[in-house]
Order: C-alpha cells, then structure tokens, then sequence
C-alpha cells in the first residue's frame, strides 16, 4: 500500500509556521545555547527516563517535572526544567515549552512528544525517545573506543620520534662529522631534520598549529564538508560502515516517528535534519518530493546507490504490506548489529596496524644511527 501525501496531510506544518517557531526563542536563543553545551546528554536521557516513569504511574505533568527539578543537581538544566514547569502552568502543552529550548530538546524530541500529546500516549512516547538517545550515545561510545587507541600510539609515535631527533641524535652527531659520504641516506637526511628542528623549532611549531587552523577551517567550510561527506560514501575503506551508520539513523528516526502516527512528510522533514551527510540528506529530500507527488515511499530507495539491497526490498515489502514502520526498526536493529560488529573489527584491525607503522618508524631511526656506527668501528679496525 502506497503512503502518498494525502495521509494527514492537513497535519504537515507550513513553511510559516517554523519561521514563526524561531522568531519565538529568538531573544533568548543565546542563553540557551549556553544551557546546551553544558547538559551532558546522558542528562536528558535520565530526565525523559524519569519523565517516563512519572506519567506511567499516573503522576501529572507539572508534578513531575516539579520532582525532576529538584533532584536535578545540574543549575543549566535545573533553570531549563523550571522554564518547562512555568509554561505548563501557564497553559502550553509540553512540546511547545520544549521548541523553546532548542539546543537541549531537538526537533526529533519535540516532533515525537508532540505527536504522544496529539495521541495521548506520551509516557510510551518518551519510552522510545530514551530507546533512540541511549543507542545513539552507545555508538558514539563504540565509535571513540575504536579511535581512542589509535590516536594515542599516533601521538605516542610522534612524541618519540621528536624526543629521538632533538634529543638523542645529537649526541651522535660528532661520530658521523666529515664521514657523511659514507653514512647511508636515510641517516644523512634524520641529521638534517634534527639540525633543522632545533635551530627553527618556532617554524614547525607556526606551521604545525596553521596545519590545524587550516584544517578545521577546511572542515567547517560548505566545500570541505562536501569533499567530506563525498569521502564518507565513496571511499573503500569508510564507506561501508559509513553508510550502514547513515541508514541505521535514518531507519531509525523514521520508525519511531512513523510508529508515534508522526504524518509522513514531517517524519521526513525531521529526519533530514538529524542526518549529518549531505548526500543522504538530499536522499531524504528526494523521498520527500517524490511522496510529495503521490508516488511510492520506496521508490527513491531503489535507485539510490549508497542503500543496501536488503533495505530496498525489506522497505519495498513493508510498504506494500502495510507494515512499514516496524519493518524500519528491525532493519535499524539488525544493522545496529552489523555496525557493532563491524567496529570491533576495525578497532581490532588498526591497533596491529599502529603498532607496525609505530615500530617501523622507531626502527627506522633506530638502524639509521646504529647501523653506521657499526661501519664506522669496522672502519677504524
């Protein structure tokens, strides 16, 4: 059965409507980002756990946002939970108090509560929000525990080789002074470098923090995000888990939307803007023209190529059978699987890896100094 645009489509909020939304938390926009980068968001998450509680047994709103408040040893959140309490009491629905926080409540949050307050099952509502929060903390978790390791041999490795070259090369250098023809190249060139790195340390130093001035202006520019996100897609060695990450998120966000009787235009208006990828975004985007036009929700799926062929016909299947929401959550939690695993192989994979490059940098400089000291003694013998 074919979702088209006629399904609720009174529901969808006009253009409008968002623009007005914002001018609304304008004036104190600043003030909550501030709130925003100091809410940790396992904070939120323990906030809609207990949120969740609370209505289950029966408790009222304002009441348990007031229990929350009090116990919440956070003063940023505290102030933001008692923002919440003081709209309730004066007549707005939660979801509304919640637009007014942006950087704390994203539109993912506000669309589903507001959809649990239309249907009137807001504590199941929330329930799926702490689902979706605690999975998406987890793989970022995953994510930083594969890169971690990595990272730090990456630093250790430079740090020894600079220590190496300032500090411990030097002393060799007076043994090697007028034999230079007979050293092999790789030790007349870590002379150099060590020469050059003590006598203009302050140019690497300049150059090094430029490097990552240069690189995080790349990275926050509209053509290094593309240049990025194309990577991300394309490349052999990061695409697959890349777009498995993109289409588990994107599954995901649907569902739980789609499943909470969130109207299928709005479900994908918000989902594009939780994805970070630009070329799923315009993927999204398409859906959302195409379904727009009364055409089928998996249509688009077929002809993108960065979709598993499994998604296509599971997608194509579950909205033919009507069932398309609960086929997009077992399809996110089969491949959520899938990423975890695949992690934990890479994680395996590049910790070898940094260990080899490591040691073969150490033990190139290592047999650049000792090996010639060795031609030297049979020299003099």
């Amino acid at each position: 059965m074919a979702i088209t645009v006629n399904q609720k489509a009174s529901h969808i909020p006009a253009k409008p409507v968002k623009a007005k939304a914002k001018v609304r938390s304008k004036g104190s926009l600043a003030q909550y980002r501030l709130f925003g980068k100091s809410i940790k968001p396992k904070e939120v998450i323990f906030f809609t756990s207990q949120l969740s509680l609370m209505l289950e047994i029966g408790t009222p709103l304002k009441n348990a946002l007031d229990a929350i408040c009090n116990q919440t040893k956070n003063a940023d959140f505290k102030k933001v939970i008692h923002s919440l309490c003081r709209d309730i009491e004066e007549g707005h629905q939660l979801s509304d108090a919640m637009k007014r926080h942006p950087h704390v409540f994203n539109s993912v949050y506000n669309s589903m509560i507001k959809a649990g307050e239309a249907g009137g099952f807001l504590h199941e509502i929330l329930n799926r929000m702490v689902e979706m929060q605690e999975r998406r903390q987890a793989l970022l978790a995953q994510i930083r525990s594969a890169l971690t390791y990595p990272m730090f041999l990456c630093v250790l490795g430079f740090v020894v080789v600079v220590f190496v070259l300032v500090g411990v090369l030097p002393k060799f250098t007076a043994f090697f002074e007028g034999k230079e023809h007979i050293l092999p190249f790789t030790t007349r060139f870590l002379m150099a470098l060590s020469a050059s790195l003590k006598a203009f340390w302050w140019v690497y130093l300049i150059g090094l923090v430029g490097c990552m001035i240069g690189l995080t202006l790349f990275k926050n520019s509209e053509r290094g995000q593309i240049i990025i996100d194309w990577s991300f897609i394309r490349l052999p060695l990061l695409s697959g888990l890349s777009n498995k990450i993109n289409t588990c998120s994107m599954l995901r966000t649907l569902g739980h939307l789609m499943e909470s009787a969130v109207p299928i235009l709005q479900a994908l208006d918000v989902t594009r803007d939780t994805i970070k990828n630009r070329y799923f975004m315009h993927f999204i985007q398409k859906i959302q023209n195409h379904v727009r036009e009364g055409g089928k929700f998996a249509q688009p799926f077929s002809e993108y190529p960065f979709i598993l062929d499994s998604v296509k016909q599971m997608v194509a299947t579950g909205e033919d059978v009507g069932n398309l929401p609960d086929v997009m959550l077992r399809l996110a939690k089969f491949y959520d699987a899938e990423v975890d695993r695949e992690l934990k192989n890479f994680a395996t994979m590049i910790e070898p890896i940094a260990l080899v490059v490591m040691g073969a940098m150490v033990g190139v400089i290592v047999s650049s100094v000792v090996l010639p000291l060795f031609k030297l003694a049979h020299a003099l013998h």
